[in-house]
């Protein structure tokens, strides 16, 4: 739900004439729990700066992970698509550990986002947005194919050239 909502903030902002669109940051954290910022109630771990954004931007608070681990959440976020529709279900494949001790069936297993895929960036892009990628990325092998203008970070598993 979090990533459909730039959208709609982007297009309002286009079509009420405003001359400058609002700046958008995207942050998806991974085993990030709901009350784990200052912002939404921790009293044991500190995050003035997402504080700060936060008291000076909007907060989305009924946004749910598509998924149960890195990859296929990342590859909701920035397409926009349920997991089934893009087939990214985990960050390794589905057959990894010792068969006696699998609990679920394998499921066939999609390691990157397809080409095709229409992503956030690249509507960004496309509505004047200067885009940029910082963190892990585990949905192709280079960030900037799928939109982003600048990457610092991670590529799939290794760091940029």
């Amino acid at each position: 739900m979090k990533a459909v909502l730039p959208f709609f903030l982007i297009f309002a902002s286009l079509l009420t004439g405003e001359e400058k669109p609002p700046n958008l940051v995207y942050i998806n954290a991974d085993d990030l729990g709901w009350t784990d910022l200052s912002s939404q109630g921790s009293r044991y771990y500190e995050s003035p700066n997402i504080d700060q954004l936060a008291a000076s931007g909007m907060v989305f608070t009924n946004g749910y992970a598509a998924a149960s681990n890195c990859a296929p959440s990342r590859a909701c976020a920035m397409s926009g698509q349920w997991t089934p529709r893009h087939g990214v279900y985990t960050v390794s494949p589905s057959t990894r550990g010792k068969t006696k001790d699998r609990k679920l069936i394998p499921t066939p297993n999609n390691k990157t986002l397809a080409d095709e895929v229409l992503t956030l960036p690249e509507v960004l892009q496309a509505a004047g947005y200067f885009t940029a990628h910082v963190g892990k990325w585990h949905l192709s092998e280079d960030p900037l194919d799928h939109g982003f203008e600048v990457n610092l970070g991670r590529f799939s598993r290794r760091l940029p050239g």
